[in-house]
């Protein structure tokens, strides 16, 4: 009963905040998480615009059909023999789209490849890109290309093909260098001491330009000595050219000789690997997606969702398809969802406030629940949610979802008697903010929190 009382209370004061804030296109659902029972609606069927909280049905689909331990493998595969340290032959690289992969993880794989006593190769580096027949897309972002949450998912996608340019000014000369080592990019400082300014560095871009055109990465400007230790990130590359390149830099680290690239071509059936590197798994993986908001990573587990389904072979189409099967069989309506690449980094896709609903009250009772919950942020403590309601705590763990004029909340909330809410609220239209959906969770919550 009690729980009951407090799931009426919170309907009256979401009720209540939503009359008092007109403005914009608004979806409410809110339910309780064991039974599913609707207790306030707002336009509930209407397709929104979810922005990221679309993470959270990629989440569930990829928890329900690879499982929370599925790991992704990377390899180094031949079908050459070896003779006295030498490959006699070419080298593949088997990517499999791991989308924690980064500079660590290749530098264990060619670890591996040490430790079988490979000191040179006389072919050629080769990726095997095939694990992803195509990319899905994410239309109407073009101004942001250079962007970090714009990278796409790759195969061979190695620390999101994000480098790094750290600055130094420590009395020996304004000078810049380029981490990882990429022997293919030309770095083009022109950096001069702008000697004591006063105050901190902050962004080094406020003294610094810093253009990239093609394999040609140009800084220029005036460095205060404030700025030494100063970095900024930089997108360069395709996926399998950053990758070729960091193969390269970090053979070359090993004294590792030969195996220049070569380009892409699907390993032979018979090639034997010679070293591997598995990702962490996946419920740990859909941490730091969910946390972050990570577009890159989402697109990449949306993307092996096709490679599961039986008619798939990693094609947009199988993703598409074995996530609508995934939340069929656990009874969720999928007539209002729209779907482009998983992530919620999307103009054109849809959810209705009910879907998404229903899909956490699902995802409450699955076999996987505790690593799907574990996966939205807590209130005031993870990720984008670090510095939102925090006075409500890790009982409150809701998906951040924000585009231009889109605003949305999705998750949980542990009311003090255990009973377990979902709450989704979606606001699309002119005007929208974080700030104004906080404040009708906020208003809702405390209704709650009072209740008997």
């Amino acid at each position: 009963m009690r729980a009951l009382i407090a799931c009426l209370m919170l309907c009256a004061a979401a009720a209540s905040a939503f009359a008092a804030d007109p403005e914009g296109d608004v979806a409410l659902w809110v339910g309780c998480a064991r039974s599913g029972e609707t207790l306030l609606e707002n336009r509930a069927d209407a397709p929104m615009n979810p922005a990221s909280t679309m993470k959270l049905v990629t989440a569930f689909a990829a928890l329900d059909t690879l499982g929370p331990d599925y790991r992704w493998k990377s390899s180094l595969r031949s079908d050459a023999p070896l003779t006295g340290g030498v490959l006699q032959g070419d080298l593949w690289w088997v990517g499999e789209g791991d989308p924690a992969f980064d500079v660590a993880a290749l530098d264990a794989l060619l670890d591996g490849l040490r430790l079988r006593g490979i000191r040179a190769v006389s072919g050629e580096l080769l990726l095997d890109r095939s694990a992803f027949a195509r990319i899905a897309g994410a239309d109407g972002f073009e101004r942001d290309a250079q962007r970090v949450f714009t990278v796409a998912p790759d195969t061979h996608l190695v620390g999101h093909k994000v480098a790094w340019l750290h600055f130094y000014n420590d009395g020996a000369g304004a000078r810049a260098a380029l981490v990882p080592a990429l022997p293919g990019v030309t770095l083009k400082a022109s950096l001069s001491d702008a000697g004591e300014t006063g105050g901190a560095c902050g962004d080094v871009r406020r003294f610094v330009s810093i253009t990239s055109e093609g394999d040609t990465l140009s800084v220029s400007g005036e460095l205060p000595r404030a700025c030494d230790g100063a970095s900024r990130f930089v997108n360069l590359l395709s996926a399998p050219a950053f990758a070729a390149q960091a193969f390269a830099a970090r053979w070359a680290r090993l004294d590792g000789q030969g195996a220049a690239f070569g380009g892409e071509r699907p390993a032979p059936a018979g090639a034997r690997v010679l070293a591997e590197h598995l990702s962490p798994p996946l419920s740990q993986v859909l941490v730091s997606t969910n946390f972050h908001s990570n577009n890159t990573m989402a697109r990449a587990v949306y993307l092996t969702l096709g490679r599961a389904h039986p008619h798939g072979a990693g094609k947009v189409a199988g993703a598409e398809a074995a996530l609508r099967a995934s939340l069929a069989r656990h009874g969720v309506d999928t007539r209002t969802l729209v779907l482009e690449n998983g992530a919620g980094f999307s103009r054109r896709e849809r959810v209705s406030a009910r879907a998404l609903g229903q899909l956490l009250s699902a995802a409450w009772l699955a076999p996987f629940a505790p690593e799907f919950v574990a996966s939205v942020p807590a209130a005031g403590r993870d990720g984008t949610l670090e510095k939102r309601l925090a006075a409500w705590g890790p009982r409150l763990r809701l998906k951040t979802g924000t585009l231009d004029g889109v605003s949305a909340l999705a998750g949980y909330w542990l009311a003090p008697d255990g009973e377990p809410l979902v709450l989704v609220a979606i606001a699309n239209g002119d005007g929208v903010s974080a700030a104004r959906i906080d404040a009708v969770v906020d208003a809702a919550l405390r209704q709650v929190h009072a209740a008997p």
